[in-house]
């Protein structure tokens, strides 16, 4: 599919090298690209720490007056990414995706990621956006690296997930596992009742969060997804859930009555008020992530034909730690 796009705009972080003569060097990445294409607005990306003498606050407000004195773009917009170790790949990609997310999408605007300046953790998370899908399913972002002007001509260099940057992407595994690395960590405080991912904040009613624990302590215990079949489930399940809610929610008995009433009678809950369940509390992870790739790790899956259904979470066992 293709667009007819009116708008162009380039994203970067601002790296050392885009101080120019500000650090008594040739100008950088961000300039040359801007000086071999035409763009209607670049958005810089900025971490106020200090290099040398000089801040990359600094170093921006250099670039922009230059820039826009040399009227190599219309616009200049900027915004500050605070990040505590710029070698992090899982705070960096968390605070790009959460910029990116605010800027407009469709057919008349595109982006260009200028991945040359920043640190190799910075140029790893714009490929990861790119190539997740993170950025746009729709309306993709293209990434550019900018060849160096003292190596001969500069050009901006389209880079092609699959041949460009050797040194960052010499083995696919290392992206796969970085990909791990990115996956913030689940804490399901049983005292509290609540559930985190990262930042985030799951507002589970007491009946979901029981669910929840139970698959998340199935996972913790490295045990395979549970078989569903049938129109009912098991008492076991029902237990567990119980004493689950009882533990953590130990004010609100009638809420649980009839789940009581019916572990009594030996009545097993339907299927239907089962999955019910288990589709609020996915509903609920993935309005609040918002991110496919974490909501994949950490919602309930179901798989297996109708009948007979396999339930679990897939996350890395590491990846989930229960507070009691």
């Amino acid at each position: 599919m293709s667009f007819n796009f009116n708008k162009k705009i380039l994203i970067s972080f601002v790296g050392i090298n885009d101080g120019g003569e500000l650090i008594g060097n040739s100008d950088g990445a961000i300039y040359s690209a801007l000086k071999n294409d035409s763009f209607d607005e670049v958005i810089l990306l900025y971490n106020d720490n200090i290099v040398s003498k000089h801040s990359f606050k600094q170093i921006l407000d250099y670039l922009k007056n230059k820039l826009i004195s040399e009227k190599l773009v219309k616009n200049v917009k900027q915004h500050l990414i605070d990040l505590k170790d710029v070698t992090d790949h899982n705070e960096i990609y968390s605070k790009l995706k959460k910029i990116t997310d605010t800027l407009h999408k469709g057919e008349d605007v595109s982006y260009t990621a200028a991945i040359s300046s920043g640190t190799p953790a910075m140029q790893v998370c714009w490929i990861l956006l790119a190539e997740s899908g993170d950025f746009s399913s729709e309306y993709p972002l293209k990434l550019i690296k900018v060849k160096d002007p003292k190596f001969g001509a500069s050009q901006n260099i389209v880079v092609k997930l699959d041949t460009a940057l050797p040194r960052i992407l010499r083995l696919q595994n290392e992206l796969v596992e970085i990909k791990k690395n990115l996956i913030p960590l689940l804490e399901l405080n049983i005292k509290k009742g609540t559930v985190n991912i990262g930042s985030f904040v799951v507002d589970l009613s007491p009946i979901e969060f029981s669910y929840y624990r139970y698959f998340c302590e199935r996972q913790i215990n490295n045990e395979p997804l549970e078989k569903y079949s049938g129109i009912t489930v098991s008492l076991k399940f029902m237990e567990k859930v119980y004493s689950f809610h009882e533990e953590t929610f130990y004010d609100l008995e009638l809420n649980r009555d009839d789940l009581k009433k019916m572990i009594k009678r030996e009545e097993e809950l339907t299927i239907t008020t089962f999955r019910g369940n288990v589709s609020k509390i996915n509903k609920k992870l993935r309005e609040v992530l918002n991110n496919e790739i974490v909501f994949n790790e950490y919602r309930v899956v179901s798989e297996g034909k109708r009948g007979a259904k396999f339930y679990g979470i897939k996350a890395n066992p590491t990846k989930i730690k229960i507070i009691k």
